[in-house]
């Protein structure tokens, strides 16, 4: 059997999580549930993108007062123009009921493991521009594509998508 003819990723109802969360009219239960679906997705799919953008104590959309702590201190990137999912909030001051509590050490282990996967994209698209056709540097290409949406980096992906031989 051939493979679908849509992309699987992003996961559309990681949205709809975050907008329970954020939102102070939904119910307490359903929050928490949001909440745990959301931290499993992160975890299972590697989402260090999605998860800074969050949670991040300084910058994440979660946490828009600045509040909160990292475990480990260090300066803050600038953000990037256009990677906000704000639009994902139920309201610009979301839900203070539940908290998607940020972990530096999750947060590098997600990194970390999304860079070794990036470098084996890397490898894979060098070997197919030495050895193989088009379609085969096109395949492999896509893959870069697919794990920005994946992680939940929208600007990568678009940048993936805009210039495929150039590596993000």
């Amino acid at each position: 059997m051939s493979d679908p003819q849509f992309s699987k990723f992003p996961h559309l109802h990681l949205a709809q999580h975050v907008f329970q969360i954020s939102n102070p009219y939904c119910p307490s239960a359903k929050q928490q549930t949001s909440l745990e679906a959301l931290q499993n997705a992160i975890k299972e799919h590697k989402m260090a993108p999605l998860y800074r953008h969050l949670a991040h104590p300084t910058e994440g959309i979660l946490n828009p007062g600045g509040e909160g702590s990292a475990s480990a201190t260090s300066p803050p990137p600038l953000k990037r123009q256009g990677s906000t999912l704000s639009s994902m909030l139920a309201t610009k001051n979301p839900s203070k009921n539940i908290d998607l509590p940020w972990d530096e050490k999750l947060y590098e282990e997600l990194k970390a493991e999304n860079e070794k996967e990036l470098e084996a994209i890397q490898k894979e698209e060098d070997d197919a521009v030495e050895k193989e056709g088009e379609t085969e540097i096109q395949a492999a290409r896509s893959k870069r594509a697919e794990f920005w949406a994946r992680v939940g980096d929208r600007v990568c992906l678009c940048e993936a998508l805009l210039h495929p031989g150039h590596s993000s």
